[in-house]
């Protein structure tokens, strides 16, 4: 069936009727391209816009929040840090390697528009186990490692969730954080009129064209991709550390006055965000626009997604010391247009104007979806635990389960010690980073287990929340703020959008509870091919300022004689969690909403007991339960001193599988026993004493009602390295 231009863009015919009646014309082809890519749903947020506004964060708790290319929060007095994830989904399935890839570069542009300096990545990948998933996960890897070892910026942690929803929609989220002093501060909006705007980087080619209308903005019919590949775009990781050189020398000179990076719908989506955040308008001539491709159209320039490319807005007299501070680094840098007081974009080719439609328009003028009448909470909840008898062989089962294993073979494939600042690296609850410019340093996490969400997305958006905090504060840091990204299959299917907002309800609740703000993030829909839609799934990233962080709070002990504390307490559910999966019926049931007082209590005990320096060692409890927990720690331990013996309340399995949020095991030496828990006491917080290290390397023994176990060491080195 032949497609209508404005089909053919990704319009619908009410959004075509829109247009038309607000330009009070017909656009041409040209102008149709332009907002057939900014009304696409990865770029105008049309049906998340009203809902993401639950997420506002408090007055005065962020330096720059949504709305920005990043968030920014105060690390210390005249030192900033920005972070946001993103999402790199639907082309990471259809090209894998460059997908992954130009999302980690993406992501870096992103955190460089605000004037901050990269310093790591963290990444949130989920697959299938299936023939698929094996095939695109490596390759996946594979792409982050290239782009993210070659551009200097280490991958400090991450993820691996897996599940069969994700076996043909992989997701793809992509953290990157970086740091700058309060007088680099600035923002996209070019507010002056007559300032020109240079275009940094790369030439402009036909790669990528069409990536944000198509791949991130409508669901795959089939399983195919071939005939999509050429919307993937390309990324030279090489050109990429260059340009960030380049953008930080031009900041340097304090003669930029705005920034902004080239990405989804490229110099459309660049110049029409500049104006409108400044008020503005801009006139692009794209006969200026270097290119490296010969007889391209002045939609193919506007709509390339060509990587490596930014925006400057700086002031006539200035243009040419700021062209020659990102010349002195190799990277080209172009006068391509003006910002005007028109409240237009303006497309010239061949000294005409071509193309010309109203800022406000392109970027607010698309229909939206409103937010649900009714905020989502959590759904009513039945505990599932099994009466089966207990096996010692189920611990081996979850502990090698690829939900609990160790991800050594992907994360060493990463270099996340370039830059010499990582301290803590992948396998830690929390990355930290010591920094030379100021006396403190940065822990960061990224969480999303989609999981936790797939019956009852509003607990399992909260319980992301708590276990992201939690991360940071058993490293030993105070929690700063939250980027989110929010993936989930088609909106238009009633039930995935009831889902969406769900999970920006919990993420909400959670935080304002927690009392860490949610600084931005981002919103992926259409993962679903063929009908079938991903798990609802909130990616959660942390940031977290850490007092000492040449010394972080570690999982492994190093000294025998030390009390093991369980603070926080199990639900004595198993429905929702890794063992079911690994080693029980292979279900899963809805996992329970967390008790958010609760949790924000449990949190401001682990944070207080490691102020006071009374933990030597902690790790939270997730998946796996408590079981993985100590089975992790036990693995981290010093040589000689791996061995533990626990005593449990009630039968082993529920005790020791259970995923209860907000719970975390602290290894605390005797004398400081008594004061962590009058801690936990006058908080209202259950701490109790599981049991102590030993000398030897002879595993963990567990007590319980139902018996009494062990695990040798090497029993679970083995299943934790997946060799069983």
């Amino acid at each position: 069936m032949t497609m209508t231009p404005y089909e053919v863009v990704g319009l619908t015919p009410a959004e075509y009727a829109a247009l038309v009646a607000a330009l009070g014309r017909t656009p041409n082809l040209l102008e149709l391209g332009l907002v057939g890519a900014l009304w696409s749903e990865h770029c105008s947020y049309k049906s998340s816009k009203a809902t993401l506004t639950w997420l506002k964060p408090p007055p005065g708790t962020v330096v720059q929040g949504l709305g920005e290319n990043a968030g920014v929060v105060e690390l210390v007095p005249g030192w900033e840090v920005a972070f946001k994830v993103e999402s790199h989904n639907h082309p990471s399935y259809v090209e894998p390697f460059q997908g992954a890839a130009t999302g980690v570069g993406g992501i870096i542009r992103d955190v460089l528009a605000m004037g901050a300096e990269p310093i790591a990545l963290l990444d949130s990948l989920h697959f299938g186990t299936g023939a698929e998933g094996r095939r695109l996960l490596p390759r996946v890897v594979e792409g982050i490692a290239f782009y993210g070892n070659a551009v200097g910026v280490p991958t400090v942690g991450g993820e691996v969730g897996y599940g069969p929803e994700y076996e043909t929609n992989p997701l793809v989220n992509v953290m990157c954080v970086g740091i700058r002093p309060a007088s680099r501060r600035i923002g996209a909006g070019a507010r002056r009129p007559g300032d020109r705007v240079l275009l940094v980087g790369a030439r402009t080619g036909r790669d990528g064209i069409g990536g944000a209308s198509l791949l991130a903005s409508r669901a795959f019919a089939g399983e195919g991709g071939d005939d999509l590949r050429p919307s993937v775009q390309v990324g030279d990781p090489f050109l990429g550390k260059l340009l960030i050189e380049a953008v930080l020398a031009a900041l340097a000179t304090g003669k930029v006055t705005a920034v902004q990076d080239c990405g989804a719908a490229g110099l459309t989506s660049a110049t029409a965000e500049m104006a409108r955040q400044g008020g503005t308008g801009i006139r692009l001539d794209v006969d200026r626009v270097p290119r490296r491709e010969a007889g391209m159209t002045p939609e193919e320039v506007m709509l390339s997604e060509s990587q490596e490319r930014m925006l400057l807005a700086v002031a006539p007299e200035d243009v040419e010391a700021v062209a020659a501070a990102v010349r002195r680094y190799g990277v080209e840098a172009t006068v391509v247009g003006e910002v005007t007081d028109s409240g237009n974009l303006e497309v010239m080719a061949g000294g005409a104007v071509v193309g010309q439609v109203p800022v406000a328009l392109l970027t607010d003028g698309c229909p939206t979806r409103p937010a649900p009448a009714r905020r989502p909470g959590p759904m009513a909840h039945r505990p599932w635990v099994p009466t089966a008898p207990f096996d010692p062989e189920e611990g081996l089962r979850v502990l090698a389960h690829p939900l609990s294993r160790s991800r050594a073979d992907i994360y060493t494939q990463y270099d996340y010690m370039v830059q010499t600042r990582t301290v803590a690296g992948p396998g830690a609850d929390a990355a930290v980073l010591a920094l030379r410019e100021v006396p403190v340093g940065l822990a960061l996490t990224v969480d999303g287990p989609g999981r936790w969400c797939a019956r009852d997305p509003y607990a399992g958006a909260a319980r992301a929340v708590v276990e992201a905090v939690m991360n940071l504060v058993v490293s030993g840091a105070e929690p700063l703020g939250l980027t989110d990204g929010i993936n989930c299959g088609s909106p238009d299917d009633p039930a995935v959008f009831a889902a969406f907002a769900g999970l920006v309800a919990g993420v909400a609740d959670a935080a304002r509870a927690l009392g860490v703000p949610v600084t931005g993030g981002n919103v992926s829909f259409y993962n679903q091919t063929g009908g079938r839609a991903i798990w609802p799934t909130p990616v959660i990233g942390a940031v977290g300022r850490h007092p000492r962080p040449t010394r972080p709070i570690r999982p492994g002990w190093t000294e025998a004689g030390l009390v093991l504390l369980r603070v926080g307490a199990p639900e004595g559910d198993l429905g929702a969690t890794a063992w079911r999966i690994a080693a029980g019926d292979g279900g899963l049931d809805a996992a329970r909403a967390p008790d958010l007082a609760r949790a924000a209590a449990v949190v401001g005990v682990i944070r207080d007991a490691g102020r006071a320096g009374w933990v030597r060692a902690a790790h939270d409890v997730a998946d796996g339960g408590l079981f993985v927990t100590l089975a992790e720690m036990l693995l981290a331990a010093r040589p000689g001193v791996r061995s533990v013996a626990v005593r449990l309340a009630g039968p082993a399995r529920p005790a020791l599988f259970d995923e209860g949020p907000a719970q975390a095991v602290l290894a605390v030496a005797p004398a400081d026993v008594a004061a962590v828990q009058e801690r936990a006491r006058a908080a209202g917080v259950p701490c109790a004493v599981l049991g102590q290290t030993g000398t030897g390397d002879d595993g963990m023994t567990v007590e319980a009602d139902d018996g009494r176990f062990l695990w040798p060491v090497d029993a679970l080195a083995r299943a934790y390295r997946g060799d069983r």
